[in-house]
């Protein structure tokens, strides 16, 4: 009895086959239970219907040798029900039949049938995560397991992507193919390998999208199984070389960690070095999705928006609470600037002391707050409540008409956007007080500058479209872009204004589905798709695209520009071909990373309910917004430029157009 109740509760599904014969046709026997082609449990019950003219006498049923009298009842049938545990061993998956003898008084027989199966879906395996990306080197797999005696007859995956602003919606769909060899080798499996056999027309996703993938096999027996996995990104640019795979969507990076958030809404710090992982929360259910979750690294460890309003910070292991119905806005070293959902109340918290000051507060007000921040932690932040952008010790820069959009600034330069609804008009901010005016585009959306080392990238209008433009430390300006179509900068939340810049002045912008580096006196070159989000560190362009860091090489296959640091050493080996398992593959570990392998939950992490225990800000409310930050110059640099600037007031000391 024992070595069956291990099979309680597991499906077992069944063809079902019903044939009834009689001795002689007076005597009639039907099966009325097992009704269906499940085996439950650790006994099989038995009734059926038995009719004969002269009565009957008795019905019996047998099931592996094992044979047992049915029982009449007052409503005229018959039953009794198997022990499994009378077999002595495992039942072995496969058919089964239950046989029924039904006998008259006058020794007239029938006999009916049905087919049983103790029986287990096949486990479906494949190589891609969620929020992973198939890159140059990685294609699409997927197999189709059985469990013997049955086989897989039919294996497919259909990778569907919405349709996106200037492209179409995409629906690929995968069947079963494989050399004969392999197929031969497994005849009772099914293979799906994209690119790989067959045409590769069909076989091929498009480069540059994001799919959700459903993956469906049959074994004709039981029901269909079906998984569904997403996101799932493809770019197979042969200009990324991936360095770094992470445990789910990469938020921030720097030269030694990562901050991820994975598909179950676990957020963590991944050392880049080691691979280990330490998990800080589990996002409790919000009003938000887990799209709406972004941070970014701090020195001793990260600050974060949560799904339910909150602004959170695990600083040296300890988690905090920075804000309540909050929204964070920018980070930068140990300071971090963060509103209050109405965007009435801003402040900056110092996560080295835990303190939070009030920056800006009025009340009602609708304003969105946006503020950037210096190496040194000054900071610098615009309304539409007023016309200049305020700087360190209240200094005032500019005074336009319109609605100031978020400054941006490098810890030399500053720079500013001023939008009328019809023209963004651009100007730069120089540590010796000057104002130059930059030019105007054609566009609402407040990512529209870049400063990086002195250099500043604006978008300006050529009366058509917004095409990129560059300015130089020594002041000159150079016209970067020259397409058909409107250029944009890659941002990304408490990233705006800042990744898209080189040391040397190399700019990051996208156009027409494509991510492109661009140079004074050199047409832009494309790098990639413009998934993810693209960024300078350290020397290198880099590019993260879901779950996955990629570093740009040249053309020539070497790495752009200065080489990647050593601890960025590639991640695929083995010629990059890799095999992962998903929660599901139960098969043979291959060769996966040991995040992959383990399938177990992570430590029990702090509940959200005990939020009010933790330490920090007890302020207002939060808004959706998009967020900036990013690398600045030096504390000297930023010093220099408030004390130059905090004569400006209102006024405007010089305007240079150019």
């Amino acid at each position: 009895m024992q070595a069956y109740r291990r099979y309680v509760g597991t499906a077992i599904a069944f063809a079902l086959s019903l044939s009834a014969g009689a001795a002689d046709a007076a005597v009639t026997v039907q099966i009325v239970q097992p009704s269906n082609v499940f085996i439950e449990g650790d006994t099989i019950p038995v009734r059926v219907a038995a009719q004969a003219p002269d009565d009957v006498y008795y019905v019996e049923a047998e099931f592996e040798g094992i044979v047992i009298e049915l029982t009449p009842t007052e409503d005229g049938t018959f039953e009794g029900s198997f022990d499994l545990g009378e077999l002595g061993g495992d039942l072995p998956y496969g058919p089964h039949v239950v046989t029924v003898d039904a006998y008259s008084t006058l020794g007239e027989m029938a006999t009916a049938q049905r087919t049983l199966h103790r029986y287990a879906p096949p486990t479906l395996g494949w190589n891609v995560l969620p929020n992973d990306t198939l890159t140059a080197g990685v294609r699409f797999d997927a197999k189709c397991i059985p469990t013997p005696p049955y086989e897989c007859q039919r294996l497919s995956a259909e990778f569907r992507s919405p349709a996106d602003v200037g492209r179409a919606n995409v629906v690929i769909n995968f069947l079963t193919t494989a050399p004969q060899e392999l197929q031969s080798s497994h005849p009772e499996r099914l293979y799906i390998k994209e690119d790989r056999w067959g045409n590769p027309v069909v076989y091929q996703l498009p480069s540059g999208r994001t799919y959700t993938l459903t993956i469906e096999a049959s074994d004709g027996v039981g029901p269909t199984v079906t998984r569904t996995v997403g996101p799932i990104h493809v770019d197979r640019s042969p200009r990324l070389t991936v360095v770094e795979r992470a445990p789910g969507a990469i938020l921030d990076f720097d030269a030694t960690r990562l901050l991820v958030l994975n598909d179950r809404g676990r957020i963590g710090i991944v050392e880049r070095a080691t691979r280990a992982v330490t998990w800080i929360e589990t996002m409790p259910a919000g009003d938000a999705p887990l799209s709406a979750v972004y941070g970014a690294l701090m020195p001793s460890g990260a600050v974060y928006q949560t799904t339910n309003g909150y602004v959170r910070s695990w600083i040296n292991g300890v988690r905090s609470t920075v804000g309540r119905a909050a929204r964070l806005d920018a980070v930068n070293g140990d300071t971090a600037v963060w509103t209050s959902d109405s965007d009435d109340w801003a402040h900056a918290h110092d996560s080295s002391t835990g303190d939070n000051t009030t920056l800006w507060f009025s009340w009602g007000s609708r304003s969105p707050f946006q503020a950037d921040i210096t190496a040194s932690g000054e900071i610098y932040f615009g309304t539409y409540e007023g016309a200049s952008i305020v700087g360190p010790g209240g200094a005032l820069l500019g005074d336009h008409e319109g609605n100031l959009q978020r400054p941006i600034t490098d810890g030399t330069n500053v720079v500013g956007r001023w939008w009328d609804g019809r023209t963004s008009s651009s100007y730069l901010y120089t540590a010796d007080g000057e104002e130059v005016f930059l030019g105007d585009s054609i566009t609402g959306a407040s990512a529209g500058l870049l400063a990086h080392a002195g250099h500043a990238g604006f978008l300006k209008s050529n009366g058509a479209v917004n095409q990129v433009w560059l300015r130089t430390p020594d002041g000159e300006q150079h016209q970067i872009s020259d397409f058909a179509t409107s250029s944009q900068f890659d941002q990304a939340k408490l990233r705006v204004g800042h990744d898209g810049l080189s040391d040397t002045g190399d700019v990051l912008f996208l156009n027409g589905g494509k991510r492109y580096i661009g140079r004074p006196g050199g047409a832009p070159e494309v790098i990639s798709s413009d998934l993810g989000h693209g960024r300078w560190l350290d020397g290198s362009w880099h590019v993260t695209i879901g779950n996955t860091l990629a570093q740009v090489t040249s053309a020539a296959g070497s790495p752009a520009l200065l080489a990647a640091p050593a601890n960025l050493a590639g991640a695929l080996e083995g010629g990059g071909e890799r095999e992962v398992l998903s929660t599901w593959f139960r098969d043979e570990l291959l060769d996966a990373p040991m995040w992959a392998r383990d399938l177990h939950e992570p430590d029990a992490l702090p509940a959200p309910a005990d939020a009010d225990a933790d330490t920090g800000g007890d302020v207002a409310p939060a808004a959706a917004g998009c967020s900036a930050a990013g690398q600045a110059g030096s504390a000297g640099s930023a010093g220099a430029l408030a004390a130059a600037l905090a004569g400006l007031a209102l006024g405007r000391r010089r305007r240079v157009r150019s």
